[in-house]
């Protein structure tokens, strides 16, 4: 593996945030598919994925954030990409995948993206 690859993972109120920094190919992704991954017993209400740290990513990489855009969908739990650089923005416009994918500039708005698809409980 690449030193320079880095993926934490964060939950704060039941919503996953992945960041994902260095550079990322073959070798890389599957530390990304693991901490993307729907678990059963520790699923997120939600998942931002923030890519402002990546610095180089092969379609490997886009393919693994599509399964996962994917698998988020057909278990109904929204899934953001936050802090595209103009390389990763280029790519998914290149591969028509900008449509697949909820983006947001920041994080912070891509969380707020998900907490607005959340349905909240009707009050009696």
């Amino acid at each position: 593996m690449n030193d320079d690859v880095e993926v934490t993972v964060a939950m704060v109120d039941g919503i996953r945030t992945v960041h994902v920094a260095g550079e990322f190919d073959t070798d890389e992704v599957d530390v990304l598919a693991h901490a993307l991954a729907l678990l059963p017993d520790s699923s997120p209400i939600g998942t931002v994925v923030d890519l402002s740290g990546v610095t180089f990513a092969d379609s490997s990489f886009l393919h693994t954030l599509f399964t996962a855009q994917q698998h988020h969908a057909r278990a109904a739990v929204p899934l953001a990409l936050a802090g595209l650089t103009p390389f990763l923005q280029r790519m998914l416009e290149l591969t028509d995948l900008t449509r697949a994918f909820t983006i947001a500039p920041t994080a912070s708005t891509a969380t707020d993206l998900i907490r607005a698809r959340i349905p909240r409980p009707r009050r009696r």
